[in-house]
């Protein structure tokens, strides 16, 4: 059984200090999916910092024409507040659907925006709203806040205090919800400031699978013409969406669609007129779509990475493992094990999850650039997190000269078992991306020395036939193999 520190400050100030001195320390508002991730050793923490006693984080209160919600108030609290029903009814509505009563007893709307599930609702809410996050530092709007799965703008150490909403003329919010756990398959939040402040419209989606959105078609059409037959001939791309084993991107973009119009109708008083039945796709046997490496067995995952660098300079950074280093997402450590098979120690939080993986890696298949054209190898590898699982899979890599850019493609096929696999396909894939992303991201940053990133240090010249000397060529194919993700 797992050990941590119990803290209970009793100032904000306090608090923060804590968050402060322990790096691998949790901030404990509702533990709704925190202390269920630490039952399942998802998480580990050092020491928890219970927030409950910090005085003013549970007013719920009016300043001037806006709505104070503070960061430990309740679902339970908001869902049964006159205040909240009076001044904007869909957010007591949002509250009353929120999982059951004992969870909606002990769960906080901070505690949900800090986690920024990608089947929450909260975050919908109140990024339709347009709503202000108030925190021991900042206040940070909404659409700056939610940055991607699991992801928000709050720095180490920074607290989440209270929302603030201005009061819109007409707000609503509507999910398809999973039966057993009852967060969102889909749910959409639409609301309409008044004419004489824009008449603005916002509407914002949870349940896509890489964190919550705003569907920026729909408010345009909404906004010039404020009734369902805005909405007539509007979808969401199936790409925006992404499918698991309870529904397919296709069934969930249509979902959008759905939730929109009678989002939409319940504001206006319009009847939904009734058409055909649409056919929805099955769940999609490659979730990444496109053709499939045969060579590369599983479920497949895709994309590309278009890198504004040559090809010569992209080859040069790969080969040196400083930039390994920078840019790999949890890396903690590599050993070369011989030149082609390497052990590395990698660390990945999402959300309440933090594991860290022991990786085995085997790099075949190695087609060299030579001049412009393209190269391309297998790579093949296992990682196990103890008792939270274990996953393997292959990545097949390719690397080509496009213009003055490089362009790299990826096809993985990944599997996973044990604990962490209860977070299904879905996650694991969005997760993918983003890891991908991020590294590719760092990697353009490093090699053009850009928002402060040190260069690469120079390599130290060694002897030709040393045992240093092999152990870098080795480091050099795997940089090679890992980039190309």
């Amino acid at each position: 059984m797992q050990s941590f520190v119990y803290l209970r400050p009793a100032s904000i100030g306090d608090a923060v200090q804590l968050a402060r001195q322990h790096a691998e320390a949790r901030p404990l508002a509702g533990g709704q999916s925190l202390l269920a991730a630490m039952k399942l050793g998802l998480n580990s923490p050092t020491h928890l910092i219970d927030l409950q006693d910090l005085p003013g984080l549970q007013d719920i209160r009016l300043d001037a024409d806006t709505l104070h919600v503070g960061a430990m108030a309740t679902h339970g609290q908001i869902a049964s507040s006159a205040l909240v029903r009076g001044f904007c009814p869909m957010l007591a509505d949002l509250a009353a659907g929120i999982a059951d009563a004992q969870v909606r007893a002990v769960g906080t709307i901070g505690g949900a925006l800090a986690n920024n599930d990608p089947a929450a609702c909260w975050p919908a809410g109140v990024l339709a709203l347009n709503a202000t996050l108030v925190t021991d530092r900042r206040a940070i709007a909404a659409d700056d806040f939610f940055q991607g799965l699991y992801a928000t703008a709050l720095q180490p150490g920074e607290l989440l205090l209270a929302v603030r909403f201005a009061q819109p003329s007409a707000a609503h919010y509507r999910k398809h919800e999973q039966p057993a756990s009852r967060f969102a398959m889909v749910g959409l939040a639409v609301s309409r400031q008044a004419a004489d402040a824009g008449g603005t419209v916002r509407v914002a989606v949870t349940g896509l699978g890489h964190g919550v959105r705003r569907w920026i078609a729909a408010e345009q059409a909404l906004a010039a013409h404020w009734s369902l037959a805005a909405l007539a001939d509007l979808a969401l791309p199936e790409a925006d969406a992404l499918g698991d084993v309870h529904a397919s991107a296709a069934y969930r973009a249509h979902l959008v669609g759905v939730l929109c119009r009678r989002g939409v109708a319940a504001l206006t008083g319009e009847p939904i007129p009734r058409g055909p039945r649409r056919v929805v796709p099955p769940v999609a046997e490659r979730l990444g779509g496109g053709p499939a490496d045969p060579t590369v067995p599983g479920t497949a995952l895709m994309g590309t990475h278009l890198l504004p660098l040559p090809l010569a300079t992209v080859w040069a950074g790969i080969l040196d493992p400083e930039v390994l280093r920078l840019c790999i997402p949890g890396c903690e450590s590599l050993q070369a094990r011989d030149a082609h098979r390497f052990e590395a120690t990698i660390k990945i939080g999402i959300g309440p999850v933090s594991a860290r993986f022991q990786t085995s890696i085997a790099v075949s298949d190695l087609q060299p650039p030579h001049g412009d054209s393209g190269a391309g190898c297998l790579l093949e590898f296992e990682g196990r997190a103890g008792g939270l699982g274990h996953g393997q899979g292959s990545t097949r890599v390719r690397l080509a000269a496009s213009g003055t850019n490089t362009r790299l493609d990826w096809q993985a096929r990944t599997q996973v078992s044990g604990r962490i696999a209860q977070f299904g396909n879905r996650l694991i894939e969005a997760t993918a991306r983003k890891l991908s992303a991020e590294f590719f991201a760092r990697f353009a940053a490093v090699l053009a020395h850009a928002d402060g990133v040190p260069a690469p240090a120079p390599k130290r010249q060694t002897p030709p036939h040393s045992l240093l000397q092999k152990l870098l060529a080795g480091v050099e194919r795997f940089l090679l193999a890992l980039f190309r993700r």
